[in-house]
C-alpha cells in the first residue's frame, strides 16, 4: 500500500515560488514526472533541487494550488527542503505584502529553533 506526502501551499503566481527557490540557493526546472522513493509517480510542473533533496512541485492551474512532493517521501533531506521553501515562501509574503502596505523591516532575527522573528514599523 503507498502513501502519498505532501505539504500544500497556496500561491497566487508561480513567480514568487520560483524566486524563493532561488533565495534558497536551490535551482528549479521544468519537468512532468518525478518519481518518489516508495516507486510511485507523480505529474510535476518543477523539480526543485539543493544538494541530495529534490521536492517536486505541483501546481493546480485552476486554483493556483502548490504541493510541494519530496522525493524521498516522509523523511530525509526531500521533506526538510520542501519545508524550507513552505516557510520561506509565507515569509517573502508575509513581508512583501507589509512592504507595500508602507512598513519596514527594524529588526530580523533567527532563533535558535530556525524561525525568523521579523519586527516590522511604519512611521505616520
Amino acid at each position: 500500500m503507498s502513501q502519498e506526502t505532501g505539504i500544500t501551499v497556496v500561491v497566487f503566481g508561480i513567480s514568487l515560488l520560483l524566486d524563493v527557490v532561488a533565495e534558497l540557493g536551490a535551482e528549479a526546472r521544468a519537468e512532468k514526472k518525478m518519481r518518489t522513493a516508495d516507486g510511485a509517480t507523480h505529474e510535476v510542473d518543477y523539480v526543485v533541487k539543493d544538494g541530495a533533496a529534490e521536492v517536486g512541485v505541483q501546481v493546480d492551474k485552476k486554483s493556483e494550488k502548490v504541493t510541494l512532493i519530496p522525493r524521498d517521501c516522509n523523511a530525509g533531506p526531500g521533506k526538510a527542503l520542501a519545508g524550507r521553501i513552505a516557510q520561506r515562501w509565507a515569509y517573502s509574503k508575509a513581508v512583501g505584502e507589509l512592504k507595500r502596505k508602507g512598513y519596514a523591516v527594524a529588526k530580523e532575527e533567527k532563533q535558535a529553533d530556525g524561525t525568523v522573528r521579523v519586527v516590522m514599523q511604519r512611521w505616520r
